[in-house]
């Protein structure tokens, strides 16, 4: 599918993210005991627990990688810390309500967030990061205009020796207190040629973010280059280059890189007393008449600032003096696409689950969701701009599902700047759909049910990103886009009722018949009269 695999494909689901209200304050509702009470006898009564507020909008997210078969695997040891206005978010909770700024995704790779009851931020930045692969922000679109119950995040990380990447560390003990005493210089190269290099020159001063003195005994400057020409530049770009609405151009990278620098694991943010040299690989035919500029990212903050470095353009080159590190994108300005793009679809009709649309090259990439039984799939401006798709751009379009099997696939390159007509969707395997009933009753008295429908379930192929679903209309679970004979784990999240026993169940070679299930609950005993058990509200 990609030059690079799926790996090409930064699925910003950012852009999907939008997350609602779903806890209610607590309305000191509480259990009491069930049709009558106790007889008159002051014996003891067992009574449901309180049920959990309705959830009305969770966003199921997870970490992936490509696979050798085309497809995306988890990354287990992923860490994700969630931005806002350039601090630590406080607009993001679990499905219990415990507030969310950093987590670790686990062993599943995937995670279960929604936005705080009363809030509404509309935006925040996820910082994703894991061992081996490249750090990169997402910018996460809170808005749901869709109007969607479950909306898919997958942020697809790139691995550090991806393709069209290079990276290299160059220690030194040239440093006497916090100054260097030798030029010291890191080089990126693939395949011999130099993607991205800097030269710290002798007598430079390092400091930390606060501008204080950074000492020790050795130097280590590490340079992360890419690739112009390929779609990994695109792929590994920190999203929020082209936040800024009111411009009519949209700032398209042509070179990027990442650089680095600690002193004994320290890091060094600045410098006094001279500057940085970086030098990139640019397309070999830039024009030379062409403006550039560059834009460095805070990747404290995850926000992008325009820097007022002039640009020095070589044969291949192009280079800049910095007083700084951390990211640094050198952009030409290109009018912004007003027409949207428009991809209209014929062939086998969009499943239930919904799938996932992508445009990538190297003049950017975008991510949309297209929704079950979609005949056309309408981006509009605004999005294109955010992601970088210019007036200009051309770029492969592929359909995939959530597992990242694809459903098709333009034949190279197409302008994105308008309407892609005739793409042919065919479903790579045979899906099925499943209708799963949960119930639940008191473990110390059976005849006592338990309200579970507030629950979340979640199911997932091994090694797979989870997914998840919240109850229907008639207070079922529907688990869809099932691959027909293959083997399925299923997790409830009861959101602190108190369950005896495992939450999980297992589907073995699947089928679309429907399932009911019963799990069993430690539930209050009470003794005297009284009426119904509480209910924890609806959320909202």
């Amino acid at each position: 599918m990609f030059t690079n695999k799926k790996s090409l494909l930064a699925l910003s689901v950012a852009s999907a993210f939008a997350l609602t209200g779903c806890f209610s304050d607590d309305d000191n509702n509480k259990p009491v005991p069930d049709d009558g009470g106790d007889g008159g006898d002051g014996g003891v009564v067992v009574v449901a627990p309180e049920t959990p507020a309705a959830l009305t909008f969770v966003v199921s997210g997870s970490v992936v990688q490509s696979n050798d078969d085309d497809e995306f695997d988890v990354i287990g040891d992923a860490t994700i810390k969630f931005l806002e206005s350039g601090v630590l978010s406080t607009n993001i909770v679990d499905v219990e309500g415990n507030q969310v700024q950093t987590l670790d995704v686990g062993d599943e790779g995937s995670f279960l967030v929604t936005r705080k009851s009363g809030s509404s931020t509309d935006s925040v930045t996820a910082i994703v990061s894991a061992p081996g692969f490249v750090t990169k922000a997402f910018s996460l679109d809170l808005s749901n205009e869709d109007d969607n119950d479950v909306l898919v995040a997958q942020f697809l990380l790139t691995p550090t020796d991806e393709e069209g990447l290079a990276s290299t560390t160059t220690t030194s003990s040239d440093i006497t207190g916090s100054t260097t005493t030798a030029e010291i210089v890191a080089d990126a190269s693939a395949e011999g040629s130099s993607l991205a290099s800097a030269t710290l020159p002798t007598g430079i001063t390092l400091q930390d973010a606060d501008g204080q003195p950074v000492t020790g005994a050795e130097v280590a400057l590490n340079v992360l280059g890419t690739d112009p020409s390929t779609e990994t530049k695109s792929l590994v770009l920190p999203e929020g280059l082209n936040s800024d609405d009111s411009s009519a151009n949209i700032a398209v990278p042509v070179s990027l890189a990442n650089v680095t620098l600690s002193v004994d694991g320290n890091s060094v943010k600045k410098f006094a007393g001279d500057t940085l040299n970086v030098t990139l690989a640019a397309p070999a035919d830039l024009d030379a008449g062409e403006v550039l500029s560059v834009s460095s990212l805070d990747e404290e903050t995850g926000i992008w600032m325009p820097e007022t470095f002039p640009v020095t353009k070589g044969t291949g080159t192009v280079s800049f003096e910095t007083d700084h590190l951390t990211w640094f994108s050198v952009n030409k300005s290109v009018p912004v696409c007003t027409d949207g793009l428009t991809v209209n679809f014929t062939g086998d009709a969009v499943p239930a689950g919904g799938l996932t649309l992508a445009a990538y090259s190297a003049d950017g990439f975008l991510w949309s969701r297209v929704g079950a039984g979609s005949t056309s799939r309408v981006v509009p401006p605004g999005f294109l701009k955010r992601y970088g798709i210019s007036s200009e751009a051309t770029a492969t379009v592929v359909v995939f599902d959530r597992d990242g099997a694809i459903w098709g696939e333009t034949d190279g390159e197409v302008a994105v700047c308008g309407t892609v007509n005739d793409f042919a969707l065919a479903a790579p395997y045979t899906l099925v759909n499943k209708t799963l009933t949960i119930t639940g009753s008191c473990a110390n008295d059976s005849d006592v049910a338990v309200d579970v429908t507030n629950s979340a379930v979640r199911y997932k192929r091994d090694g797979k990103a989870v997914r998840t679903a919240l109850k229907d209309a008639d207070g079922n679970f529907q688990l869809t886009n099932l691959r027909e004979g293959e083997d399925y784990e299923v997790t409830v999240n009861f959101r602190g009722l108190p369950l005896e026993g495992s939450n999980t169940i297992s589907l073995d070679a699947v089928t679309g018949d429907d399932l009911t299930e019963n799990f069993e609950f430690t539930c209050p005993e009470v003794t005297g009269s009284g009426g119904s058990g509480g209910s924890g509200g609806t959320g909202g």
